[in-house]
């Protein structure tokens, strides 16, 4: 639903599509279209496969409260990091 109500995906499939679709071939609108239900299939597995994923870690994270406290920590101390590092080379 979003990739059809999203115009820069319509500009994707008129701007870089065409090109795989062979000018002389009688069947141009049918390359089109299988072009683009395998980018949607492509997509959609993606999206699935993330969310399969993030379902994975959530789970890990339920059951594992304090590595879960680990990560914010040292997530938390990477940026700091960074903000040192960026207020280091500013100077």
């Amino acid at each position: 639903m979003t990739n059809v109500l999203n115009p820069k995906v319509a500009l994707f499939f008129l701007a870089f599509l065409p090109q795989f679709i062979d000018p002389s071939s009688p069947t141009k609108v049918a390359a089109f279209i299988a072009l683009g239900l395998t980018f949607i299939a492509t997509g959609t597995a993606w999206c699935l496969f993330l969310a399969i994923a993030a379902a994975s870690v959530r789970r890990f994270f339920a059951g594992h409260p304090r590595a879960y406290t680990r990560l914010s920590q040292a997530a938390g101390a990477l940026f700091v990091l960074l903000g040192v590092r960026l207020v280091v080379s500013e100077r």
